[in-house]
């Protein structure tokens, strides 16, 4: 038998959180998002910061034909994640072991996939292919186990000043 999407999709997530913790020496924080109606599998936090990543995990268990990785994202058109703290992370699991991984923000991600139509044309679904070994357009966002938590944290570090929370900022209610 073998192991359905939403498997594949699940053991992704769990082998993101479980690294970016081993990685970065527990300087990540990953929450599971139990309703992740927009795709969002895990939201990663800086722990002692307010600064933080959605992350979509997938993970694949063999080689395409051509000895790619593939994998795919569906989406209505006008929910395809944009900003650049969304970050898709690729898995290949090979013999029960995460061998290769891709972390790629959001707007890389859109530029680099194929796109095409799905569902009857309601949705666009975006298909990731890069090789675990070579030389391609995905090859600058791929790396290793042992670095997935310092590359996070280094995409994290990177983003754009708005995608931050402002220092000093508090969120006040009040009842009229």
């Amino acid at each position: 038998m073998r192991i359905s999407d939403v498997q594949a999709g699940r053991i992704g997530e769990y082998l993101l959180a479980v690294y970016a913790m081993l990685t970065s020496d527990g300087a990540l924080v990953p929450f599971q998002v139990d309703a992740d109606d927009d795709h969002r599998d895990l939201v990663v936090a800086v722990k002692g910061k307010s600064t933080f990543a959605s992350l979509q995990a997938k993970a694949c268990f063999e080689l395409g034909a051509s000895g790619f990785v593939q994998s795919n994202a569906t989406y209505f058109e006008d929910s395809i994640p944009k900003d650049p703290s969304w970050i898709y992370v690729i898995v290949l699991v090979l013999e029960l072991a995460p061998v290769v991984w891709w972390l790629v923000p959001a707007p890389d991600f859109n530029r680099l996939t194929t796109q095409s139509p799905a569902r009857g044309g309601r949705e666009v679904e975006l298909h990731f292919r890069a090789f675990p070994d070579r030389d391609d357009a995905f090859a600058p966002f791929r790396t290793q186990t042992k670095d997935v938590g310092p590359r996070l944290l280094e995409l994290i570090n990177a983003l754009p000043p708005a995608t931050k929370p402002v220092p000093g900022a508090r969120l006040v209610m009040a009842r009229r």
